[in-house]
């Protein structure tokens, strides 16, 4: 599949944390921002899926999220899976929705 070449830029500190988890997970950097290209785009059509249901059947409450959790965490235990690993949180690294 033919690829754009473009220029990007940001922060420092995040280049860096960027370019060495792209290292950790074995991936070039343009591979790496791929990815995360098309998480982003995943997760805003998730808020918008969750938004349209929230719309239809009304907001979705702290205790079916925690059941949902304890739900998926079971799941979990129970393939001998292990949690995925945490993103960075730090909000210099987060961008606006």
């Amino acid at each position: 599949m033919p690829a754009e070449k473009f220029s990007a830029s940001m922060e420092d500190a995040l280049l860096a944390d960027a370019r060495a988890d792209a290292e950790a997970e074995g991936l070039t950097f343009s591979s790496w921002l791929a990815d995360a290209a098309a998480d982003r785009l995943r997760l805003k059509e998730l808020r918008k899926l969750v938004s349209d249901w929230e719309v239809e059947h009304g907001a979705i409450t702290t205790a079916e999220l925690d059941a949902l959790e304890d739900k998926v965490a079971a799941a979990r235990r129970a393939a001998g899976t292990r949690p995925s690993r945490a993103r960075t949180t730090d909000s210099s690294h987060q961008a606006a929705s």
